[in-house]
C-alpha cells in the first residue's frame, strides 16, 4: 500500500525540474548570503540563519554600540503598530464596481466580512501578532521576509514568518514574488509526523526501523509555486492553482503532492533595485554606518579607559619596585625629599573625547533616521499640543516618508495574505455568504486598510477640507449664502470615510432622503395646521367685528 501511494505521486521529470530550478535560485541568492552573514553578525537578536551557528551560541560580540539593534527593535514594533495595529479594527473589503458599494446591504456585508476577518486575525491560536513583529524584524534586517498561512483543522488560523536563510524566491512578469523554494531538515520521526507512514521514503522507512535511527535527518525542499497544469476539474492536486510539492532531495522523491487554492505563502521586500529580486534593508543600507560607529565606539571606549586609568610615566624607576594603582593603595618612593611627585599620568587624548561623542551620536542619528525612527517620535510625541487640523496636517506631510515601504508592504504582503484569508474563511463558512447582489454581479472584494498608514494617507485631503470650512465660516456670519457653495451630501460621507467612520454610523442616501421627506411632510402638515388657525383666527375677529357693528 505505501509503494503504490508512493508510486502515484512520483515524476521523474518534474523531480528533475524542480531540482534545477533550486539550484538556480540557490545560485541566484549566492551573492547575497555573505551579506546576509554580515548583518547576522551585527544583529544578534535574530535567528542568525545565516551564520550557521550552534543554537545558543553567542553572537554579535564585535558590537561596541546598540543603536542599531535598538534601532530595528523599534522599528518592528512601530511599523506593526501603525499597519497591522492589534487594537484597531482596519480590514475594509470593498468591490470595486462603484455602483455595487452603493448599495447600503453590501457595503454592511462589507463591514461585517471586515470585522470577521479582525477577529479571526487575532485569534489566540493564530500566533498572528508574534508573526507580524518578526516579519518586521526580518524586513529590517534583511529587507525580505515570507509568511506562511495555513488552516489547521480544529485550530484554525495560523501564521508563521519564515527566517529567510530557509527561503529562495522567483517572481512573475510583473516583478511580485510568486515562486517559493523553502529548504529544511526534518528527522525521520518528525516526517512520519508530517506526511504519514506510507509517504515516506526507503530509507526514511529505513531509518525508523533501527532503534536509535530515529533521530537522522533528511533534506526536505518544499515547492509552492504556479500550478502550469492547472484544471480545475480534477479533485487531486493537478485541480488547485497553486501546486505545493515535498521533494525529498537526497532520494529524489516526492513526500506530498497537494495544492492550494490560493497563495499560502506571501513575501514582501523593504526596498528593491532594479533587476534583483531580493530586498535591501535598512540594516543593509545602514551596514558602513555600523560598522564605522563601533569602530569609533571601540576607539572611544579605549580613550575613556586610559583616562580613568592612565599609563604612568617617571624618569628614573629608582627605589620603585611596585605600583599600587587600586583604591587606597600604598607606594613607597614615588615622592621626592622635597614632596615633588616623581611618578605622572602619561598625556592623552582626553581632550578629543567630546569630539568623539558629537561624531558618534550623528552617526547614530543617521542610523536611527533610516530606520524611520524620527518618524515615530513625530506621532508619538507627548509634548505635542496641536489642533485636530494640524495633526491631520502633520499626519498628511510626514506619511510621505513611509508611503514607499508602506505602499510595497500592502500590495505585496497584506493583499496576498487578506485574499488568503477570505478565501479560507469563506471556504469554510467562517464569513456569511455574499449578498445576492454581489453573486449576480460575478464581483469578488479587495481589501482596502485603515490602519494609520492609510490615515495619514487620507488625512492630507481630510486637512485641506477641514481647513477650507474653517475659512469660511468667518465668511458665513456677514453672508450665510457661502455655504451654498459646499455640497454637504458628498462632503459628510467623503469626510466620514477620510477619517475612518464605521459604515453603520453613517446613514445611506436612501435612508437621508426618507427622513428629508418625512421632515419636509410634518413641516408642511404643521404649516397647514397654522395656517387653518390663523383662518379660524381671523373668521373669529371677522365675526367679532361684525356683532359690534349691529350693536351699533
Amino acid at each position: 500500500m505505501a509503494d503504490d501511494v508512493q508510486a502515484a505521486m512520483q515524476d521523474d521529470d518534474l523531480v528533475k525540474a524542480d531540482l534545477r530550478n533550486f539550484a538556480r535560485l540557490k545560485d541566484e541568492r549566492a551573492p547575497w548570503d555573505s551579506l546576509f552573514q554580515e548583518v547576522d553578525e551585527r544583529f544578534p537578536n535574530g535567528a542568525g540563519g545565516f551564520l550557521q551557528t550552534t543554537p545558543g551560541a553567542r553572537r554579535g560580540e564585535g558590537n561596541f554600540d546598540p543603536t542599531h539593534i535598538t534601532a530595528n527593535g523599534r522599528f518592528s514594533a512601530a511599523m506593526t503598530a501603525i499597519t497591522v495595529p492589534e487594537e484597531k479594527q482596519y480590514i475594509r473589503p470593498r468591490f470595486a464596481d462603484p455602483d455595487l458599494m452603493k448599495i447600503r446591504a453590501v457595503k454592511l456585508w462589507c463591514e461585517r466580512a471586515g470585522q470577521r476577518l479582525y477577529d479571526i486575525r487575532y485569534a489566540a491560536t493564530t500566533g498572528f501578532g508574534m508573526s507580524a513583529h518578526e516579519d518586521f524584524d526580518q524586513l529590517g534586517r534583511y529587507g525580505t521576509s515570507l509568511v506562511w498561512t495555513d488552516a489547521i483543522e480544529g485550530r484554525g488560523l495560523v501564521y508563521r514568518t519564515l527566517h529567510l536563510s530557509q527561503c529562495f524566491i522567483d517572481t512573475d512578469a510583473a516583478g511580485l514574488i510568486d515562486t517559493v523554494f523553502r529548504c529544511f531538515k526534518l528527522t525521520a520521526r518528525q516526517c512520519e509526523q508530517m506526511f504519514g507512514k506510507d509517504g515516506l521514503t526507503p530509507k526514511m522507512r529505513e531509518a525508523l526501523a533501527q532503534p536509535g535511527k530515529e533521530h537522522t535527518e533528511f533534506e526536505i525542499v518544499h515547492v509552492v509555486c504556479p500550478n502550469t497544469t492547472w484544471d480545475a476539474e480534477k479533485m487531486d492536486h493537478q485541480g488547485m492553482p497553486i501546486a505545493s510539492r515535498y521533494l525529498a532531495v537526497d532520494e529524489k522523491m516526492y513526500l506530498r503532492r497537494k495544492g492550494f487554492h490560493s497563495m499560502p505563502i506571501s513575501g514582501s521586500r523593504h526596498t528593491t533595485s532594479p533587476m534583483e529580486k531580493y530586498g535591501r534593508s535598512p540594516a543593509i543600507n545602514m551596514l558602513p554606518t555600523i560598522h564605522g560607529l563601533n569602530a569609533m565606539k571601540h576607539t572611544t571606549l579605549r580613550a575613556g579607559h586610559k583616562a580613568v586609568d592612565p599609563a604612568l610615566i617617571y624618569f628614573d624607576d629608582d627605589g620603585i619596585t611596585s605600583l599600587s594603582t587600586k583604591p587606597n593603595g600604598m607606594t613607597g618612593g614615588l615622592v621626592s625629599e622635597e614632596g615633588r611627585p616623581l611618578v605622572a599620568r602619561m598625556p592623552g587624548g582626553e581632550n578629543g573625547l567630546p569630539y568623539a561623542m558629537d561624531m558618534m551620536e550623528q552617526e547614530r542619528s543617521t542610523i536611527r533616521t533610516e530606520f524611520l525612527e524620527e518618524f515615530y517620535k513625530i506621532l508619538t510625541d507627548p509634548n505635542s499640543r496641536m489642533t485636530t487640523t494640524e495633526v491631520l496636517e502633520v499626519m498628511g506631510k510626514q506619511g510621505i516618508l513611509v508611503r514607499p515601504y508602506a505602499s510595497r508592504y500592502r500590495t505585496e504582503k497584506q493583499a496576498a495574505m487578506c485574499q488568503r484569508d477570505l478565501e479560507l474563511a469563506l471556504r469554510h463558512e467562517q464569513i456569511e455568504p455574499f449578498p445576492p447582489e454581489v453573486l449576480e454581479a460575478g464581483a469578488w472584494p479587495v481589501i482596502d486598510y485603515d490602519n494609520p498608514l492609510a490615515a495619514m494617507a487620507k488625512a492630507e485631503e481630510a486637512g485641506r477640507t477641514m481647513r477650507f470650512v474653517e475659512v469660511l465660516t468667518p465668511w458665513a456670519q456677514a453672508d450665510p449664502g457661502v455655504f451654498d457653495y459646499v455640497d454637504t451630501d458628498e462632503l459628510i460621507p467623503g469626510m466620514a470615510d477620510a477619517i475612518g467612520v464605521p459604515a453603520r454610523y453613517v446613514r445611506g442616501k436612501d435612508q437621508v432622503a426618507a427622513m428629508r421627506q418625512q421632515r419636509a411632510e410634518a413641516e408642511e402638515a404643521a404649516a397647514g395646521v397654522a395656517a387653518i388657525g390663523d383662518i379660524a383666527g381671523a373668521a373669529k375677529d371677522f365675526a367679532q367685528a361684525n356683532q359690534i357693528s349691529e350693536a351699533a
